[in-house]
């Protein structure tokens, strides 16, 4: 018998869908549940391989590439008569139609969910090529409404910061207040700062860091190396590491592209200032991981990111998109040691207070409770 189903994105995937459903699987079995993972398998990460922790579980494949809602109607439809027979269900995604089994399977079940669809897509339509807006059209209604479903019928919603809390909310048509938050963990252990001699010697060849795909417009990339090439001008010394798929094609002086790296901790650690450039973030798991280690943060006002920098203290929010400003706040601090200090150390104690492995197992604790009627 199924202890607990857990409904995910293909784990093969990288960036914070994976990160969330790691987070909920080893506290789940930290509390003595044993996970098993339902996803619908994507054709395009056939090549990829599976990531290095143990997600053991089911997968069913796509019926047809690049229509999401049909696909993902499909795998409910499959996954539904398992789910009935476990003993607890839950829906952990970025976005709650991919977990559209649990509502068909008639069960209690939770959701914890990143973001809305309607925000991602806001955020990444204008980059797609044309047959991917196309196709996602065509699959627009029928997502949104898996969506709604799947919100308005769990038992309890979660999602993973106040600004996805109400992404989430107005999806599922809830009452904000109806949504509860599980910010995910960040092990303060592995996400730890440099030592300080090492980080002020740094101060004189400041490194700037971007994590992310590159080639995912939400991630806006472009105006983070618009910027980086305005910095050079008055310090050029300073370089820009870039970590994630996608990077490889970007040549410009100072820069560096790493491509995926086994640990980014090790990565971020080296870094002066940590760059997020995005259009739209639910939470932006690696500003959190940047801050536990130590290193300050410039974002843009991308929703989960600014939240957590404005409360943390660990960096700047920009007020909006533009590259003279991102170039212009870098330099800014760059010049002032002092700050970037303080910064370090504020960002460092927030996360490792309210990101603590065990407060997320304590609230996950309660969550379950909550979702099995024990509560």
């Amino acid at each position: 018998m199924i202890d607990l189903a857990v409904l995910g994105q293909d784990p093969r995937f990288p960036g914070g869908s994976r990160v969330q459903t790691e987070a909920f699987w080893h506290a789940a079995e930290a509390l003595g549940h044993r996970p098993t993972l339902f996803w619908l398998s994507y054709h395009g990460l056939d090549a990829r391989d599976a990531p290095a922790t143990p997600l053991g579980g089911q997968a069913t494949r796509q019926v047809l590439p690049g229509l999401d809602g049909l696909n993902q109607l499909a795998a409910a439809r499959r996954f539904a008569p398992q789910l009935r027979a476990a003993r607890s269900v839950w829906a952990v995604t970025t976005v709650a139609s991919h977990g559209y089994a649990a509502t068909r399977s008639g069960r209690r079940y939770g959701v914890w969910a990143g973001t809305s669809l309607a925000d991602e897509w806001a955020a990444r339509r204008h980059g797609l090529s044309a047959p991917r807006r196309a196709a996602l059209a065509i699959s627009a209604r029928t997502l949104r409404r898996l969506e709604r479903e799947t919100l308005r019928g769990a038992t309890r919603v979660y999602a993973t910061s106040p600004a996805s809390r109400n992404a989430v909310a107005e999806a599922g048509g809830l009452d904000p207040e109806d949504v509860g938050l599980l910010p995910i963990p960040v092990d303060p252990s592995r996400f730890s700062p440099a030592p300080e001699a090492v980080w002020r010697e740094g101060l004189e060849h400041p490194t700037l860091a971007f994590v992310g795909r590159a080639d995912d417009p939400r991630k806006n990339l472009p105006v983070l190396l618009e910027a980086f090439a305005a910095v050079r001008q008055h310090i050029p010394a300073a370089r820009l590491v870039l970590v994630g798929p996608g990077a490889a094609a970007v040549a410009a002086p100072g820069v560096e592209a790493t491509g995926e790296v086994t640990d980014v901790a090790d990565v971020l650690r080296q870094a002066t200032i940590f760059v997020l450039p995005s259009l739209q973030e639910g939470f932006g798991i690696v500003v959190a991981e940047a801050l536990a280690c130590g290193v300050p943060v410039v974002t843009t006002p991308s929703g989960g990111p600014e939240d957590l920098v404005r409360r943390s203290g660990g960096g700047r929010v920009l007020k909006g998109f533009d590259a003279e400003e991102l170039a212009e706040t870098v330099a800014e601090l760059l010049a002032d040691p002092g700050t970037l200090a303080a910064m370090r150390k504020a960002g460092r104690e927030h996360v490792a207070r309210e990101h603590a492995p065990l407060r997320f197992r304590a609230l996950l604790a309660e969550a379950l409770r909550k979702v099995d009627g024990n509560d």
